[in-house]
């Protein structure tokens, strides 16, 4: 009985840990998104950064920041950089 009690306890334990971490990936990747929108702002304009708030807000994963990020620093205009973004 005593085993049964602490290997519950131990899974217990690894689901709180796991939870904790996969928590913390989702904020990370949510400030990650805020920084962005607010760099297509500074560059671009609110109009542009509306229009690809839909793109940015589905990203799952660093590769798609990344990608938009790449798009942000390389597209000389706003239409380059929409066309860019929602093509990626």
């Amino acid at each position: 009985m005593t085993e049964l009690v602490d290997r519950f306890h131990r899974s217990l334990d690894e689901l709180v840990q796991r939870g904790a971490r996969q928590g913390r990936q989702q904020g990370r990747r949510q400030g990650q998104k805020m920084v962005l929108r607010r760099q297509i702002v500074r560059r671009f304009g609110e109009e542009t950064a509306g229009q690809v708030s839909d793109v940015i807000e589905r990203l799952r994963g660093p590769e798609g920041i990344d990608r938009v990020t790449d798009a942000l620093l390389e597209c000389g205009t706003e239409e380059e950089f929409i066309e860019r973004v929602r093509t990626a």
